[in-house]
């Protein structure tokens, strides 16, 4: 030391000071971190799957840790720089691509998708790229199509396996515009145009235009489900109470999903939602641009983002699902306060997760009417199965609350009046209807249905016979078989168990594959069984001629 100047100490310790200053800045408080060790104990251990969390507030990195094991069988933990597959999350990347290369005036988000892939059918109406943006553009959903098809979700899937599915479908769920259904299909899709039109796949162009400039340098649309990644984790389903089994993903496909990513890179993407480094003002106004309907209806969805409140805050998030992955990210940008949660086993809840966390950071704006009288009976009347014609089951609990047991889970319903009902999440929504003890209204992701009250109804043995036989799908190219065992009617495939065919009427019925679960026979006018249509969730109208 007896070598350096006083000028050159001075700069030093000023170096010194600054760095240990910006440490204390981001380091986390000691009762933040019990906070959030609470609400994560149940997975803080070294023999169960967990999450990792981090903490973006007013621009800095304020929290970031993980939580339980990324790979059970190497006793490998979770921590704030293990990489997860993160599902639908990835849209909002896919988005950017397209909102980048329209700023660059290689394309316009008004465009007919048939410019730039002329090979996709043409239905008789123009589907947008902003129709695929919005989840408007009528297409069937890939991972349904697929599971219909007899291709299993933990089978192999290749870009090319989906492109060859859609370019066999003969119509569309709806008319480009006219209304909302979740689709991951416009978003492989969106992919493919990113790569007509800048010459580099999804994964160089986000590198090169998202990820390097951003700093995000764990990050990367994995197009090779063979392809080795370190420090990733591997993902897990319960078995029972306290073991689990592997859940499998072998994607080798993008767009739609498959950006491996951590939580602190996510961080860095959350924070040029507050700086706009990448894209500037422009782009994230655009991305922030909510859908409007062909009727002139706004709906909550923007560029791979849902805007909506809770409790009196704006939130701006997005969520993701595949095999055990979960994964969800959100924004109060009145509070410069941005969440990520990411985990590795599928009974996680990650938007209900990050809202806890929320609630340690927020007041509760929402003046929520703390009055409301619960009337038992009004609820113990309306329990039952509910179902809707578009293939919508779910069953109504009452124990001193109201419970909605809804895709394979039981979900609390949170009272806004005497009745109208939210998820604690607040991304659902029940509304009863007056006067009407059998229906009601079930709000979810843009979309609305009526459910109806149902008792099963029985067929009579000699009824079961007109079902039975063979139905074949030139879309999907698959066959499904309709057999009688007894009193009961089992849809067989060659890839799947039989399944139990329910009768809600003579004409619908359900089924426990999520991908059919609501079938609608066709008949001609002497009500002899032409076909049946697969009339549920991202699917509508997909027909199955009964064959000879």
């Amino acid at each position: 030391m007896k070598n350096l100047t006083n000028s050159t100490l001075n700069i030093l310790i000023i170096i010194l000071l600054s760095s240990l200053s910006c440490t204390n800045v981001d380091r986390p408080s000691e009762n933040l971190t019990n906070k959030i060790d609470s609400l994560l104990k149940e997975w803080n251990t070294n023999y169960t799957p967990g999450a990792a969390i981090s903490i973006l507030k007013d621009g800095k990195l304020i929290f970031k840790k993980g939580y339980g094991m990324s790979n059970l069988e190497h006793d490998i933990p979770i921590n704030s720089s293990t990489i997860f597959h993160i599902a639908s999350e990835s849209k909002q990347f896919t988005d950017f691509c397209i909102v980048l290369l329209a700023q660059q005036g290689k394309l316009s988000l008004n465009d007919d998708i048939r410019k730039y892939l002329p090979e996709l059918p043409d239905f008789g109406k123009k589907i947008t790229i902003k129709n695929l943006i919005y989840h408007t553009s009528g297409l069937r959903d890939q991972w349904q199509l697929l599971s219909i098809s007899g291709t299993r979700i933990d089978d192999v899937i290749k870009q090319n396996h989906i492109l060859k599915l859609i370019s066999k479908q003969q119509r569309l769920n709806f008319e480009p515009g006219e209304r909302f259904i979740y689709c991951n299909t416009g978003y492989t899709l969106l992919a493919e145009i990113v790569e007509e039109v800048s010459g580099l796949t999804l994964r160089e162009f986000a590198k090169k235009e998202i990820f390097e400039p951003l700093g995000m340098e764990d990050t990367h649309f994995h197009d090779n489900y063979k392809e080795i990644v370190k420090n990733r984790a591997y993902s897990y389903e319960p078995k029972d109470s306290i073991t689990f089994e592997k859940s499998i993903l072998s994607f080798s496909t993008v767009g739609a999903t498959s950006l491996f990513t951590t939580v602190e890179d996510e961080s860095k993407w959350l924070k040029n939602y507050f700086t706009g480094q990448v894209g500037g003002q422009d782009a994230l106004d655009q991305m922030h641009e909510l859908a409007i309907l062909n009727s002139g209806e706004e709906l909550s969805y923007s560029f791979g983002l849902m805007t909506d409140t809770y409790k009196g805050w704006r939130r701006i998030g997005h969520g993701g699902t595949d095999a055990g992955y979960k994964s969800y990210t959100v924004r109060f940008p009145e509070d410069n306060l941005g969440i990520v949660v990411f985990s590795n086993i599928s009974n996680f809840n990650p938007r209900l997760m990050a809202m806890k966390i929320a609630d340690i950071f927020l007041e509760d704006r929402s003046n929520n009417d703390d009055s409301i009288v619960i009337d038992h009976q009004f609820y113990k009347d309306r329990i039952g199965k509910y179902f809707s014609d578009e293939g919508q089951f779910c069953e109504l609990v009452y124990n001193t609350k109201l419970y909605l047991r809804y895709n394979n889970g039981l979900q609390e319903m949170i009272p806004e009046s005497d009745s109208t009902f939210s998820f604690a999440d607040g991304i659902g929504k029940l509304s009863f209807i007056k006067n009407d003890k059998n229906s009601f209204v079930f709000s979810y992701l843009n979309t609305k249905q009526i459910l109806r009250k149902y008792e099963p109804i029985v067929l009579a043995k000699s009824e079961m016979e007109n079902y039975c036989g063979t139905y074949y799908s030139d879309e999907v190219a698959t066959y499904y078989e309709i057999i009688q065992k007894g009193d009961k009617l089992f849809l067989k495939h060659c890839k799947y168990t039989d399944a139990l065919l329910t009768p809600v009427t003579s004409n619908q019925f359900t089924c426990p594959h999520w991908w059919m679960s609501n079938i609608i026979f066709q008949r001609d006018h002497n009500n002899k069984i032409l076909g049946f249509e697969i009339n549920s969730g991202r699917v509508l109208h997909l027909y199955f001629r009964k064959t000879n």
